[in-house]
């Protein structure tokens, strides 16, 4: 093998299937689906196990009950300081993701991406559940939460690197939008299950312990199955990689070969390329990739606000009265749900924007200027009724969820298979790694900010200042993307005047190709 490439032997399960199935091996469109399938499944029960903590803290700092009765929390989370020291435990996590990420996103490149996520789902799997345990062991070491939480936040950082890059090896650009939008709420649909299995839980200082270890198990499961049953690529299953000329500078290059005769394409006008010959990029050439900064750090500010609803908004929800009527920690965890319903169908009308525009800038700043007075309208009114708190609730994932969604999926893969890498696959799990790390930085800062600023207040204006944070960064969000935004609308203003240009016989033979090419991404 060449530097830089990695090796990834057909898995076990697949030549069983394969032998099982005969001569005839499945259609590729089956393996596309059966790729899908899982890698939703199996960054699902990544997103589930981060539920858990933020689902349990109300239990375990203690305090007033839905019921007027009092929990006395367990130690040392339930003194006066224990909102701080939850805190410290999302600070943990988030941070240790977010420096292991960038390792894990260099290492992805360069090893099996099935190899990998295994090592990363059984490890996260076991420390859960010895996070769980400390229940059972009565731990009250702040120490040993802190610990466990640094372990499993860089057991998570092996999760989305690989996920994207082995996505982006079977999905070819045409519609990554779409369907990296509605495969992508496999966050919402995590958070939603950990919420409600975390939740079940959550309630008992007798069994707060089992709201970590039933994910854990869920995530075990499931690296098992990767290891038996994940193939990476295409080419391991004896199929060829997925057609990727659906880009500006692909169409561009397509019509010159048709015009010319160009030998970068073959008699039947199909683009050579093998992703193969390319090996791994480094760091900071993956940095230098036009638009990777911007979007690095427009995740940074857009991570923030959906992370500190991921961790905060149950604690959020149990602190307020809606209505009158103060709700449980489980109550509330099923309340937060509803943000993650409308994250679900932001992203895939984000990526469906994005598709049919091709301007993926343009369609984050306007989703994210957005959800800047949404934010203010959720904190003021957000209490008046159920109605209204789902409501807004729901309104406001929508539109918070749906650039997250779109950056860290098909922005991450068209920026690691751009025309400045030559379409090299081996810089998917790089960029993705970049762009996400960036925005796991901003994920760290959100909790931890909003445990300094409620820390040692109660009442209905607990989290006023949070949300000023909050909406701030979601406009300085959209600011990041305007240099990105301003060559999107040149890209339009040209690829319309050169539309104008080409001739009608040479529209007609680029038509023709353009549908075969489909046609054979279909398959």
């Amino acid at each position: 093998m060449g530097s830089g490439m990695r090796y990834d032997p057909v898995p076990l399960g697949i030549k069983c299937f394969k032998h099982a199935t005969g001569p005839s091996p499945p259609r590729n469109i089956v393996y596309k689906c059966w790729i899908l399938a899982l890698t939703f499944f199996v960054y699902m029960s990544y997103h589930m196990n981060r539920k858990s903590l933020g689902v349990v803290k109300s239990t375990l700092h203690g305090g007033n009950c839905s019921d007027n009765t009092t929990s006395e929390g367990w130690a040392p989370f339930n003194g006066t300081d224990g909102t701080e020291l939850l805190g410290y435990l999302d600070t943990a996590f988030l941070l240790s993701y977010a420096i292991f990420i960038f390792a894990c996103g260099s290492i992805a490149d360069t090893i099996s991406l099935r190899y990998f996520l295994t090592v990363g789902m059984i490890g996260t799997s076991i420390f859960m559940t010895l996070m769980g345990m400390a229940r059972y062991f009565e731990i009250h070491s702040l120490a040993y939460f802190v610990i466990m939480q640094i372990i499993i936040g860089a057991f998570q950082a092996t999760g989305w690197p690989a996920v994207v890059a082995v996505i982006g090896n079977w999905v070819g650009k045409g519609s990554r939008g779409l369907i990296m939008g509605i495969w992508n709420s496999h966050t919402s649909v995590g958070n939603i299950l950990g919420g409600l299995i975390a939740g079940a839980e959550s309630n008992s200082l007798d069994t707060w312990g089992l709201s970590f270890i039933y994910p854990a198990i869920v995530i075990g499961g499931l690296g098992i199955v990767v290891f038996l049953f994940l193939p990476t690529n295409p080419q391991a299953v004896g199929l060829p990689p997925p057609n990727q000329s659906t880009t500006e500078e692909d169409e561009e290059r397509l019509i010159k070969s048709l015009q010319h005769h160009s030998d970068d394409s073959d008699d039947e006008g199909n683009i050579i390329r093998d992703p193969n010959s390319i090996p791994a990029i480094s760091f900071c050439k993956a940095l230098r990739i036009p638009g990777v900064m911007e979007f690095s750090i427009a995740l940074f500010f857009a991570k923030l606000v959906c992370y500190t609803f991921l961790f905060c908004l149950p604690d959020y929800v149990h602190s307020i009265k809606i209505n009158g009527t103060q709700y449980d920690s489980q109550k509330s965890a099923d309340i937060a749900t509803f943000y993650d319903i409308g994250g679900i169908l932001g992203s895939i009308i984000c990526g469906l924007l994005a598709d049919k525009t091709g301007c993926n800038a343009i369609v984050c700043i306007v989703f994210q200027i957005l959800s800047v007075p949404l934010l203010y309208v959720y904190y003021q009114f957000g209490t008046i009724s159920m109605s209204a708190q789902l409501g807004i609730m729901f309104v406001l994932g929508f539109f918070s969820n749906g650039p997250y969604a779109l950056i860290t999926t098909a922005v991450s893969a068209d920026l690691g298979t751009s025309e400045a890498i030559r379409g090299s696959s081996q810089a998917l799990a790089t960029v993705s790694a970049i762009i996400d790390g960036s925005g796991s930085i901003g994920a760290t800062l959100g909790p931890y900010i909003t445990s300094v600023l409620t820390n040692h207040k109660d009442g209905p204006d607990k989290y006023q200042r949070v949300f000023t944070v909050l909406e701030v960064s979601a406009f300085i969000a959209a600011l990041c993307l305007l240099r990105v935004m301003i060559k999107e609308i040149s890209k339009l203003r040209v690829r319309s005047s050169e539309d104008s240009e080409i001739q009608p016989s040479t529209k007609v033979k680029y038509s023709l190709v353009r549908n075969r090419k489909n046609s054979d991404a279909r398959r």
